[in-house]
């Protein structure tokens, strides 16, 4: 929770205390605006870990960069060499997108751990936007535009469709989604959380507008280049303009994000970069600057950012088109990208060992990007004990020992591993234990095609003093990649292995370990091997042998003797839980400005009648509210952004638990509450645009605290 809400709600509680807390926190805001000048604005909006992540496609990895220090601190592979990766980050998560490949992962950068992955078509025709805790993955090819969950990246509600192919799709700083089609028609777009879907907010057709056609999002609105039909539009930012140009069927690469007033875009076969100006159009020949081939400009205090394709360089152009400062020579690695975080600019170069940093001043200094030194580490990997650890557990409790699975009639041909003694994890500094290894790992195939294989993990419940929480299941092997994995709930899940671009489906050797997770701690490994089976082949018919009689025999019947009488042990029942990730929520109602939200409920028969306990949870910020199993009504408490709602079952003896499917619902704090006398917060998207700098934002934020301080006092 940021320090900005705990204020909102000391305020909204009234009273004495909210008043003297005003006080006190106004001396601070003074001193804070007189002392950072326009840095307030930034840090009232978002706090920042002062740590950016660069791409280096050739080795398929992603690398975080101090840039105080100039080093690199951490090194992720997200794919393998020769990618094409692109970067978004949002709310404590890295989403990357593998452009050559199609493959989105997302990243939890509180654990460096991959929370979710997806397919998207490779090539151009993808495209993922990030804004407000929502993730939308576009594909211009189909026209169709899918919400995504920010966690798993499953799709979330209804899929949006144009019904004809998008030229482009962006999100402006108001988490306004804006799509233009081939035909010209641009759209905007507004998600609602209640009905799971897109709501158009206004369309109009552009004349001139077409299949080249690029969008450069703002703080409010875009600006459309159509330079195939000659056209520049403005829309949707209060200041709208519309402008003919000259036309060009070449391809237009626009800036990713630019303020109203200055807009640019490359035309890389004309040598030339348009600018948009103050609403005027201009066209300016970068050739002649050395830069034949411009890449994708960026604009950075109110100068324009243009790498060049080939040239190992970046020009600075001003708001004239003339040269706007020293070129930022780059060296080795390919094409120079340039990349923005914390009010700095990146100059990356993917493949080089270094980069460059341009400061708010202008002045650039080397970025030490690719360190042979610093070890890469696997997304995939199996979750870290999280912190802080469970208390100690009880010593006069019995630990129950685990249960014996017996044979499985039938079952696939897989070798269990016992973990050697040094596997399991160490027990926490507070005495806790980590969970047993789980028992009875199996590995079955269930399908497969010319370009995977599937395969079927189970296993039983691990021994633990404390409840699992999950289950982390990861195959290895000589296959494309190199490991998979995936987490669940339950005691078995799929594995999806590829065959393409390797001989491995074809008899090689899977090894697959599953781990179960406490609050607090990962557990031992269980482990299994499994090897893969040739692709069937048609054998001869069978042959029956030559129809010979049988030779005489004499049998001789032994008396009759009785068999044994025998003790057979039938093993205790497994925990019963209902079926996780079924669907119980049926949709949470109540506006985005609501922080209390009705959640509705329809649950299956074996949640309905479910014999433990029930409780409706508030994953990202850990609320929960108990309920009856077979309840369809509760309310729940949201905070700022997106959280994830889900029902979760507990079994009656603790031995486990089981989520359904999850829902997303989305709070936004509204400060004014309808008054058209109040302050909201808001700050400039950059500090070049904050109308009275620092100072002034700091005073008039205390004085709309002091305001709601003193209206409460007189109330009371």
């Amino acid at each position: 929770m940021s320090w900005w809400h705990r204020i909102r709600r000391v305020i909204s509680g009234g009273g004495r205390e909210s008043a003297s807390f005003v006080a006190a926190l106004l001396g601070v805001l003074v001193l804070a605006g007189a002392a950072l000048g326009q840095g307030i604005s930034r840090t009232s909006v978002a706090v920042s870990d002062g740590l950016t992540w660069l791409g280096d496609d050739q080795r398929g990895e992603v690398v975080q960069v101090n840039p105080v220090s100039g080093k690199p601190q951490t090194r992720l592979q997200i794919s393998g060499p020769d990618s094409q990766l692109e970067i978004a980050q949002e709310d404590g998560r890295l989403i990357v997108l593998n452009r050559r490949t199609g493959e989105i992962t997302v990243i939890d950068l509180a654990t460096l751990l991959a929370s979710g992955r997806r397919q998207a078509p490779p090539g151009a025709t993808s495209k993922v936007l990030v804004s407000n805790g929502m993730v939308y993955v576009v594909d211009r090819a189909a026209g169709t535009v899918h919400t995504a969950d920010p966690l798993t990246l499953a799709d979330v509600g209804q899929t949006w469709e144009a019904g004809q192919p998008l030229a482009d799709a962006v999100v402006d700083e108001r988490g306004v989604l804006w799509l233009v089609d081939h035909g010209g028609t641009l759209r905007s777009l507004d998600w609602s959380d209640d009905e799971e879907r897109f709501q158009e907010r206004s369309h109009k057709q552009i004349s001139g507008a077409g299949p080249r056609t690029v969008l450069v999002p703002h703080d409010q609105g875009v600006t459309l280049i159509g330079l195939d039909g000659g056209v520049v539009v403005r829309d949707g930012t209060g200041e709208d303009v519309s402008r003919s140009t000259d036309r060009t069927d070449a391809l237009v690469i626009a800036a990713q994000t630019a303020p109203t007033d200055l807009v640019p875009a490359s035309v890389p076969d004309s040598s030339a970069v348009v600018l948009v100006v103050d609403g005027q159009v201009q066209r300016v020949d970068v050739g002649t600057l050395g830069c034949p081939k411009p890449g994708r400009p960026a604009v950075f205090r109110d100068k324009v950012y243009v790498p060049c394709k080939g040239s190992g360089k970046v020009i600075v152009l001003d708001r004239g088109g003339k040269r706007g400062g020293d070129d930022v020579r780059t060296s080795g690695g390919s094409d120079p990208e340039l990349v923005f975080d914390d009010g700095r600019l990146f100059v990356n170069v993917p493949g080089s060992s270094t980069g460059v940093l341009v400061d708010t001043d202008g002045a650039t200094r080397s970025l030490t990007i690719r360190s042979p030194e610093l070890p890469v580490k696997d997304p995939d990997r199996s979750p870290p004990p999280s912190v802080p650890p469970p208390p100690p557990p009880n010593p006069n409790e019995p630990v129950k020992p685990p249960r014996n699975p017996g044979n499985t009639p039938n079952g696939p041909v897989t070798t269990e591993v016992q973990p050697p003694p040094s596997s399991a994890p160490p027990s926490s500094s507070s005495g806790g234990s980590a969970p047993a290894a789980p028992a009875g790992v199996t590995v079955r195939e269930k399908s497969r095609s010319s370009s995977a294989l599937v395969v079927t993990v189970s296993w039983s419940a691990a021994a633990s003093a404390d409840p699992i929480v999950g289950y982390t299941v990861s195959g290895s092997g000589s296959f494309s990649g190199g490991s998979v994995s995936a987490q669940v709930a339950g005691t078995s899940t799929d594995l999806s292995v590829p065959c393409s671009g390797s001989s491995f489906c074809s008899g090689g050797r899977l090894d697959v370990t599953v781990r179960g997770s406490t609050a607090s701690q990962a557990g031992a490994a269980g482990m299994a091997a499994f090897t893969v089976s040739p692709p069937a082949t048609t054998n001869p018919p069978n042959t029956p042998p030559p129809n010979t009689p049988p030779p005489t025999t004499t049998t001789t019947t032994p008396p009759y003797t009785p068999p044994p009488t025998t003790t057979t042990t039938t093993p205790p029942p497994a925990p019963s839980l209902p079926t996780a990730g079924a669907t119980v929520i049926t949709s949470i109602t109540g506006g985005r400005l609501v922080q209390s939200r009705r959640v509705n409920m329809a649950p299956p028969a074996d949640w309905a009648n479910h014999n433990g306990r029930c409780e409706v949870v508030n994953k990202t910020y850990g609320y929960s509210v108990g309920i009856a199993c077979n309840a369809t009504t509760a309310t729940i408490d949201l905070d700022e952004g997106s959280n994830a709602i889900v029902v979760r079952a507990y079994a009656a003896n603790g031995a486990g638990q089981v989520d359904s499917a999850q829902k997303n619902a989305i709070f936004t704090y509204d400060e004014c509450a309808g008054k058209p006398s109040c302050i909201p917060k808001m700050a400039p998207a950059g500090a070049g645009t904050a109308p009275m700098g620092a100072g002034g934002l700091g005073l008039l934020a205390c004085a709309f605290l002091l305001r709601i301080g003193v209206r409460k006092e007189d109330e009371k």
